[in-house]
């Protein structure tokens, strides 16, 4: 049923859950003809409306259109018209949004939360209302600040919006993970956007969180309530590299990303909400204290390093390579764009870097392998696992922008990354133990 909106080109999408032979041929032209688009959210709760700005080769008058998983399932179908823009927003675009007119809108099913793309093109993430054991935070921001759509990014010059309303493509270095994720089935997964995170009740009911692909762009509201949740007893597992670098806000109605990178360039008064490095002292929040390790001491894993393309392992008896038959020396392939390196105090007499557990405030910690990398000078990449307090929770933070992408899970070393990874979940949530050290006064990092 098709009704008028306004000047009447709007329509009500249908839903076409099992949709028969005769809706084959839009289904066709619907896969062939979408070019890209983008909604209105980044994320959505089952039941709520989703608003669709498409564009195609050229115009398509309805037509079934197919919500996909990562993985590339059919997961439901809606109706949809297919409209041509002759005009493309190339110079106001990328920061105030392409500003296409609402081609539908349809109401999310009760589908299972997760990463889905509309056509095959456009993230759409789904959260859930339920209790989860592992909450995996889609890194949005980032997938924002690096996307060219509309011509510019954060990274070109004089730049210092971006807007969500702008086809934003699935960020590559989270889609091997979000692909393993979706096969998983003897632990509950729920799935949120950075945006989320300003709200503490969209996480706390969750067991483990999980930070993936490249998560570089965080709010002090995020950071604040990613600390709470490991502070109160819960754990995380950071498959990401170069994570919370930059200080970013939103603008009011939550379209843009902000960041400015620049202290004296940014408007707001609160010096502590200036858009710049985490690590500047004027912030006064030191990335190393929420998860360990930070960008500053892991570097560059491509470019004028002397390390292995990979980690090197240290602990060859850590928890967390239980049945990957790993040795002490041996290199897992894990070829890493940005790493993150947590504070050393120096070297054993082998010539591994130990990790400075003091220096860091933690009650414990361990480095389980390392690389070496390159960032105005020699940096140590790390893959480590630490606890801040007797009472908060545990952290494994794996360091590498490439642990979720092609050259992690989807390399040379898959199945080995996948059986850490999957360690570190199931042994996190059973509260086994994933230190070798059997107590934080005989942690491996202090020998």
């Amino acid at each position: 049923m098709i009704r008028n909106v306004y000047t009447g080109i709007f329509f009500i999408i249908h839903f076409c859950l099992g949709c028969s032979s005769k809706s084959e041929l839009p289904r066709t032209l619907c896969a062939a003809h979408l070019t890209e688009g983008y909604t209105d959210k980044v994320s959505y709760l089952p039941g709520e409306k989703v608003k669709l700005y498409l564009h195609a080769s050229h115009p398509v008058d309805p037509c079934a259109l197919t919500i996909f998983s990562v993985n590339g399932d059919s997961v439901f179908s809606v109706w949809s018209r297919l409209p041509f823009h002759a005009k493309y927003p190339w110079n106001t675009g990328s920061t105030d949004g392409f500003r296409y007119p609402l081609t539908s809108e349809f109401t999310l099913p009760e589908v299972k939360s997760g990463i889905y793309l509309i056509g095959n093109k456009i993230p759409i993430i789904v959260k859930t209302r339920k209790a989860v054991d592992l909450l995996v935070i889609y890194p949005s921001n980032t997938a924002n600040a690096y996307s060219f759509s509309g011509g510019k990014n954060l990274y070109s010059l004089k730049m210092t919006q971006v807007s969500f309303e702008r086809p934003i493509e699935l960020q590559p270095y989270s889609k091997h993970c979000l692909n393993w994720l979706v096969d998983q089935s003897d632990f509950s997964v729920g799935y949120v956007s950075d945006i989320d995170l300003e709200d503490f009740n969209n996480i706390s009911s969750a067991r483990i969180v999980s930070i993936i692909g490249h998560s570089e762009y965080w709010t002090r509201l995020a950071r604040e309530n990613f600390d709470r949740f490991v502070n109160e007893g819960k754990h995380a597992i950071v498959l990401s590299g170069n994570t919370m670098w930059w200080q970013v806000r939103y603008s009011e109605d939550g379209t843009k990303l902000i960041c400015f990178r620049d202290a004296d360039r940014d408007s707001i008064h609160d010096p502590l909400l200036k858009t710049i490095a985490w690590n500047h002292p004027s912030l006064n929040y030191p990335v190393v204290k929420s998860i360990g390790s930070d960008f500053a001491h892991g570097g560059y894993g491509k470019e004028k390093d002397s390390g292995w393309d990979g980690y090197k392992i240290i602990a060859e008896s850590s928890p967390l390579l239980e049945g990957t038959n790993v040795k002490r020396g041996d290199v897992i392939s894990l070829p890493t764009l940005e790493y993150d390196g947590t504070l050393l105090k120096g070297t054993d007499k082998h010539g591994y870097p130990v990790m400075d557990v003091h220096a860091l405030g933690f009650i414990r910690g361990e480095i389980i392998a390392f690389d070496r990398g390159f960032r105005e000078g020699e940096t140590t990449p790390t893959f480590i696992v630490f606890q801040k307090t007797a009472t908060s929770g545990i952290v494994v933070n794996a360091g590498s922008t490439e642990w979720c992408g092609a050259g992690g899970i989807g390399g040379q070393s898959g199945e080995v990354i996948k059986k850490i990874t999957r360690n570190a979940i199931v042994k996190l949530l059973h509260n086994e133990n994933v230190f070798v050290a059997s107590s934080p006064d005989d942690t491996l990092a202090t020998r």
